[in-house]
């Protein structure tokens, strides 16, 4: 059994490995200040025998929020016994980075890269819809040679609602038409519509950069919101699960 866990901005996702399969996928709120080692390690442990999963001979963290990274990984050393693999450019991935900065470059992208190239070799563009949308491009020969950074859909639904005075907040959902007929159907034809206005043309000019087509990979929280309105190949919402994994077998084996 292996523990993975992806903390993000917004939810710490965490999931078990097992037998070829991800299972008992769950999220919490990413915490920066409340929560410490024990509390974590009182979640996991309660999860594992609420649900009666086997003790985990190892885990593999990703983590943009590097506060909140030493809680988690004590946390799981007090729970289980084990010492987490911290994903970063250093360890193993079986890509290349040409790229600057690259120590800069975030461990949730680095998963979805890895998984990606995996599953469904390159090139290929992941585009992963979570506080903010990544794109990240991997060619032929597993280069990962950048990408684009946009603010996510959530993300810019509650700036509006946070920075106005009179516009509120929307529960976001795929909108009933282009033309709303009130002020929530007008922000959610402007967010949602906007955003894939916006992801369709970074891959235009994506594919005009590097000369060729390219498979394109959605994942994240809110990667169902944008199917109907972009050109996608395949959607995968375990993807970044899916690099923590195979990043610990190039690892560990």
């Amino acid at each position: 059994m292996l523990l993975l866990i992806d903390i993000g901005n917004t939810s710490t996702t965490i999931g078990f490995y097992s037998d070829g399969n991800i299972k008992n996928v769950f999220r919490l709120k990413t915490s920066i200040d409340v929560r410490d080692k024990e509390e974590y390690s009182y979640i996991l442990n309660g999860f594992v025998l609420r649900h009666k999963i086997q003790k985990p001979a190892g885990a593999v963290i990703s983590s943009v929020v590097p506060q909140v990274t030493p809680a988690i990984k004590n946390a799981v050393k007090r729970t289980f016994g084990v010492e987490a693999l911290i994903v970063s450019c250093t360890v193993k991935t079986g890509l290349k980075f040409n790229i600057k900065n690259v120590e800069r470059l975030g461990a949730d992208r680095i998963a979805d890269a890895v998984a990606a190239y995996r599953l469904y070799k390159g090139p290929l563009l992941v585009i992963d819809f979570g506080t903010a949308t990544t794109f990240s491009y991997i060619d032929s020969k597993g280069q990962f040679r950048g990408g684009a950074i946009m603010p996510g859909i959530l993300l810019s639904a509650d700036t509006l609602a946070d920075k106005t005075a009179g516009l509120p907040r929307v529960k976001l959902k795929e909108p009933d038409k282009a033309l709303g007929k009130d002020t929530a159907e007008n922000i959610l034809s402007g967010i949602i519509l906007g955003h894939a206005g916006a992801v369709e043309k970074i891959i235009k000019e994506i594919k005009r950069e590097v000369g060729k087509d390219f498979k394109v990979i959605i994942t994240g929280g809110y990667a169902n919101l944008m199917i109907p309105y972009i050109r996608i190949d395949h959607i995968n919402p375990l993807l970044t699960l899916e690099g923590l994994r195979l990043i610990y077998e190039l690892n560990k084996g």
